[in-house]
């Protein structure tokens, strides 16, 4: 009996410490601006891959307007992000960015023994784990968040280090394809202002299930919002 005990606890703790997640999780959005349907994202756990030494799950976000919305305004963007497989910090971050006014292409290493970050032509000295917006979405689905503590968190994305907080608001129901869900709210905020510029704000709606979803996702600026909603899980 005295050697049941420890086997049964062991289990328990490795099942306690699996994410909600795993690899081939596929979330298919909706994508409306300003409530009008312009297309469709997708963010899908697309693999494991060693960096640097250390284990990560690879996630592959893109982004696509369809039907007319292509034809005024087309955007193909591709982001992967690699996260770390137990404590999902940012070990890289490779971006794909073709819109009409403006693309970008990046790929960021975090080198965590050396506590730099590079790209091709650039090197900086850091001193934190990053978490940039896309590993946040699996990181809040990883612990019970408290209401109103305010979290703080370093992000770089190859121009220059942003230090974010995020914060449990509240909590709604969202309406979904999927039913409706009860979630949590959750605000990332800069410095006592808002986090992106022209007047802008987001937030992330975070289902209460066991798998918490991150149901929808909306980011207002000066002239409308763009919003997310869950529309299938594959």
């Amino acid at each position: 009996m005295k050697k049941i005990i420890p086997i049964i606890l062991f289990h328990l703790f490795i099942y306690a410490n699996e994410p909600p997640f795993k690899v081939g999780e596929l979330l298919k959005y909706s994508a409306e601006w300003n409530g009008i349907r312009v297309g469709e994202a997708e963010l899908f756990v697309s693999g494991v891959e060693v960096v640097n030494g250390f284990e990560t799950y690879q996630i592959t976000f893109t982004t696509t307007t369809k039907g007319f919305a292509k034809r005024l305004f087309p955007i193909k963007d591709r982001i992967d992000v690699w996260i770390d497989k137990n404590e999902f910090y940012t070990h890289r971050l490779k971006k794909n960015i073709n819109q009409p006014n403006y693309t970008e292409k990046i790929d960021v290493l975090f080198d965590y023994a050396e506590n730099v970050a590079k790209t091709k032509n650039k090197k900086i000295d850091i001193d934190f784990k990053a978490r940039g917006p896309y590993s946040m979405f699996y990181y809040l689905r990883t612990f019970e968040l408290i209401p109103q503590k305010i979290m703080s968190f370093y992000s770089y994305e190859g121009k220059k280090v942003i230090n974010y907080n995020l914060k449990l608001a509240g909590t709604e129901t969202v309406d979904s394809a999927l039913g409706i869900f009860s979630c949590k709210v959750i605000k990332p905020f800069k410095k006592g202002k808002e986090l992106f510029k022209n007047q802008g704000d987001m937030r992330i709606w975070i289902s209460e299930s066991e798998k918490k979803l991150p149901i929808k996702i909306q980011i207002k600026i000066k002239y409308g919002s763009m919003t997310l909603l869950l529309k299938e899980i594959n």
